[in-house]
């Protein structure tokens, strides 16, 4: 997926609204073209209302499916007409607190393996149903069985299965660009047939890892139309091949399948993430079709039914976070790889990255590594930026905790989210129940000059559901830093949650002062990860900003009362 980057002032300046998809207009508008394809479509799940878990699998489906639904393109499903069930979390040993987030789809699954990345990927489902073994961790896996599911048609053919393709995994054959597919696949072996020797979307296109892709499924693969990009239809390449389906793991093959009682021929080939299969009797944009993937995984791996959460988010902010630590150093550098030797990173006007740490600061360690041992018997860095990659040395840093966040002013139903001015802390609750706490740094406030009084607006807001960038630049501010303005423009601000007018939830790279002092131009300064986690809850959830001893109930612009000096200089405070 492309990110696009969209600019937007903290002075009131909007983009237009994001549309929002009613998915359970799919099943009514497409029933027709349903019952035409290959792939039988799953049951209806008991929950018809089913909803994307986070925004970044929405923005996925939106490219490829929301044409479809809204009737924009005719054209086979890449992930289906609705989640097919919700979002939750499965072990894997290389995430944050060895979970992951998961949603599946009938298509396949989505996943976000690293949530200070928040990429969406698809994982090796086919791969894994062939050897019947689940993967939970780059190199974990764990025995799940044989799968005798039926990879196309109804679902009570007897060939070919997962299980069955065992014979054919990972088997190139003598074939060339320009050869016809003739053989066949049975439970007797490899056959051959002649009756489409002729037709063009059999010959061989490219091969890849050393097997033959025919031309249906080439094209198929590198199909161009209509897709949804952030808040318009364009046209394009409907998805990149090598992240939607993998690479090939078995030739292509004929064979026959029942579909709604009655036999047909089909070619298929498996890939890593996906199988495709060519029905001749089709209409012409159904002849190629994704196999139902991510619903066969899920009667596999999930025989008894999908796990279930009162809120699937909730899970994702129980598991084990991220570290704090604060920095024991009168300064200590910032490199770009765990090393002495490796450069700080780069500092330009509009991307300002921290390239020393002070006494106090406190980073957020999203990675352990070895590197360069400093001090005799430590090997230890810390990660604590992404993209780019920053560390620090472990032995200036000693690991924190975030303090007692204190009784909300107001509590809700569900997930919501709390911001503490007094304490510059933040709060997932589920109703009641504490999930997690984070430091943040709010605005700074300053009662004798109105013109730079920044204070975060205390009250009960909502996430804004119309405009919420991975991504974007901001500025703001008025004159010439230099003579005293307070002027800024940021670029690469990343997960952005608007909650009331132009203040929003965001990552922050040109700071380290969380959980100390305000810092910024109104908005809550978060780590790039806690604003991912943020990112992740749905548009409508509840932000409550308060400070101690308010009785403010909403949009107010309260005077934070600092014990101390509240920030190194007025000139600093970005964002």
């Amino acid at each position: 997926m492309q990110t696009t980057i969209i600019k937007r002032t903290l002075v009131g300046l909007r983009s237009a609204p994001g549309r929002k998809l009613n998915v359970a207009l799919a099943l009514l508008t497409l029933l027709s073209l349903i019952l035409l394809v290959v792939e039988v479509q799953p049951a209806a799940a008991a929950d018809d209302n089913l909803d994307f878990s986070n925004n970044y699998f929405e923005a996925n489906w939106n490219r490829t499916d929301l044409p479809i639904v809204k009737g924009k393109a005719s054209r086979s499903w890449y992930w289906g007409p609705k989640p097919l069930s919700i979002g939750f979390t499965e072990p894997y040993a290389d995430s944050p607190g060895g979970k992951r987030e998961v949603q599946y789809f009938d298509k396949a699954r989505m996943e976000i393996n690293n949530p200070t990345k928040n990429y969406v990927t698809n994982g090796l489902l086919v791969v894994e149903m062939i050897n019947g073994r689940r993967q939970e961790g780059d190199r974990v896996f764990t025995d799940g069985g044989p799968v005798s599911i039926p990879i196309a048609g109804d679902g009570d053919n007897k060939w070919p299965t997962y299980a069955g393709l065992g014979g054919i995994y990972l088997k190139a054959r003598d074939v060339k660009p320009g050869d016809t597919v003739l053989s066949t696949w049975t439970p007797t072996g490899i056959g051959k047939q002649e009756v489409y020797k002729t037709d063009p979307a059999t010959k061989i296109a490219v091969k890849q890892n050393g097997m033959g892709i025919p031309a249906a499924f080439w094209d198929f693969l590198n199909r161009k139309g209509t897709v949804f990009l952030t808040d318009e239809y364009k046209e394009d390449t409907i998805n990149d091949w090598l992240y939607s389906t993998g690479y090939p793991v078995t030739e292509a093959f004929w064979t026959r399948v029942k579909v709604a009682g009655v036999e047909r021929d089909v070619m298929f080939q498996a890939f890593e993430r996906r199988t495709l299969t060519y029905t001749p009797a089709n209409p012409a944009e159904f002849q190629v079709e994704m196999g139902n993937v991510g619903w066969h995984y899920l009667q596999w791996r999930y025989p008894k039914g999908t796990p279930l959460f009162n809120d699937p988010i909730a899970g994702t902010f129980l598991q084990k976070q991220p570290d704090w630590y604060e920095v024991t150093a009168d300064g200590l550098n910032i490199r770009t790889a765990p090393s002495t030797k490796a450069p700080r990173p780069e500092r330009t006007e509009t991307k300002p990255f921290l390239q020393v740490l002070t006494k106090g600061n406190h980073i957020q360690a999203i990675k352990q590594v070895e590197g360069e041992e400093i001090t005799p018997g430590n090997k230890i860095w810390f990660q604590f930026y992404e993209n780019p990659d920053l560390f620090v040395y472990s032995g200036y840093v000693k690991k924190i905790d975030v303090p007692d966040f204190g009784t909300p002013a107001r509590t809700y139903k569900g997930v919501w989210v709390s911001v503490n001015l007094s304490k510059q802390i933040l709060a997932v609750y589920e109703n009641k129940r504490l999930l997690y706490k984070t430091f943040i740094a709010s605005g700074i406030p300053n009662e004798e000059d109105p013109d730079k009084d920044h204070r975060t607006p205390t009250g009960s807001y909502k996430i804004d559901g119309s405009y919420r960038p991975l991504t974007q630049t901001m500025e703001g501010g008025a004159g010439e830093k230099a003579a005293g303005g307070d002027y800024y423009k940021l670029e690469d601000i990343r997960n952005v949650s608007y909650f009331y007018q132009d203040y929003s939830i965001h990552g922050t790279y040109w700071h380290a002062r969380f959980g100390t002092y305000p810092q910024s131009h109104g908005c809550v300064n978060a780590t790039v990860y806690d604003a991912g986690q943020i990112y992740k809850l749905k548009a409508g959830t509840v932000v409550d900003v308060w400070r101690e001893g308010s009785t403010a109930t909403t949009s107010t612009r309260e005077l934070f009362v600092p014990s101390k000096k509240t920030f190194l200089n007025e000139s600093e405070a970005q964002g």
